[in-house]
């Protein structure tokens, strides 16, 4: 008899990294398999996006461990980065895949790049100073829309003083793509055409506010606060390739949890 496939944080890594190997395999471009290449692309996806799952903070240490605790035949560091700074433009299409979608959550969520008291010395390309939820910060801001169940669907980095919904008019560029779904937001997000609470002096309130969206829009705050543990600010980022491929790696590891692998024979 079948059952589910148990959750890949739990389980030990080289049960895991097959499992979700077989998973981004056929989501990936095939290339050709160079000789020096120790393991594929699709093996290397795996293992980085399993360092999330394992809340592992810098990459060097978590290659270090599966090289000598799990005993994986592993390219260099170096050789790593290089092939992942390729793969990037595919694990961002993996997160921004269209569907048809009725309903869709918009927020925001700071992504400093350094302390504020060091902002004045840091030099991160593209980043600024923004007020967000959580007070000033130097850096950038993860825009996102998610289900109702959390899973998020389209994601997008912006400056941190960029306006909510100067954001979110970018990312409407493909609404109707998505079946122009019906998007809540926050207060933030009043004028731009979303669905929005009430504000206590508003001469016009949103007619089509519904009490019970309340409880709807902490399914992205939710969302956020897990990605949040699973690493969104950890460790240091000099770059904004390395940026983008952090927050990729951490919103494919928190999606796991809706995706449904298959069952496994005892």
């Amino acid at each position: 008899m079948s059952k589910p496939r148990p959750d890949l944080s739990v389980i030990p890594i080289r049960e895991a990294q097959p499992i979700l190997s077989a998973w981004i395999r056929p989501r990936i471009p095939l290339k050709l398999i160079h000789t020096h290449e120790k393991i594929s692309d699709a093996d290397l996806l795996a293992l980085a996006i399993l360092r999330y799952l394992h809340k592992m903070p810098y990459f060097s240490r978590w290659w270090h461990f599966l090289k000598v605790e799990v005993r994986f035949v592993l390219p260099s560091l170096t050789q790593a980065h290089v092939r992942l700074k390729r793969l990037l433009p595919v694990l961002e299409t993996l997160l921004n895949e269209v569907e048809t979608l009725d309903f869709a959550l918009i927020d925001s969520e700071p992504i400093p790049v350094c302390r504020f008291k060091r902002a004045k010395h840091c030099k991160f390309p593209q980043a600024s100073f923004g007020f967000t939820t959580q007070g000033m910060i130097y850096g950038f801001k993860l825009h996102a829309w998610a289900l109702p169940n959390g899973r998020i669907v389209r994601y997008l980095i912006r400056p941190a003083h960029e306006h909510d919904l100067n954001a979110g008019e970018q990312m409407n560029a493909d609404w109707p793509t998505y079946g122009g779904p019906k998007i809540i937001g926050d207060k933030a997000y009043v004028g731009g055409g979303y669905i929005t609470p009430p504000k206590t002096n508003a001469r016009y309130p949103d007619l089509r506010w519904r009490d019970e969206y309340h409880a709807a829009r902490k399914a992205i705050e939710s969302a956020f606060s897990s990605v949040a543990g699973r690493g969104l600010r950890w460790g240091q980022v000099k770059t904004i390739w390395s940026l983008r491929l952090k927050v990729a790696l951490v919103l494919i590891a928190y999606n796991l949890r809706f995706q449904n692998f298959g069952p496994v024979n005892p």
